[in-house]
């Protein structure tokens, strides 16, 4: 993979990271709490918001479902125009 494409990816990867944060924060979560209503362990929430592990996606489903989100695909333009707004 080209520099470009990496540095590109990595972007996309710490936005998303910085969304599920501000996920967990919203809903006056703990790393504790987001994982005892999933049923992962607290490890698990603290790899991922410390960009120490990619989870798979039945894992962030499980994780997401219980506030109320899931994991869709977006065009990458569509997500940051939203962003802006």
């Amino acid at each position: 993979m080209d520099k470009n494409k990496e540095d590109k990816l990595k972007e996309l990867e710490y936005d998303f990271v910085q969304d599920f944060i501000k996920l967990r924060k919203d809903n006056h979560l703990t790393q504790e709490a987001m994982a005892n209503q999933s049923g992962v362990i607290r490890l698990t929430i603290t790899r991922i918001e410390n960009l120490i592990t990619s989870p798979q996606i039945n894992t962030l489903i499980k994780i997401l479902e219980p506030v109320g989100y899931t994991v869709k695909i977006v065009p990458i333009d569509k997500k940051k125009k939203s962003k802006k707004d």
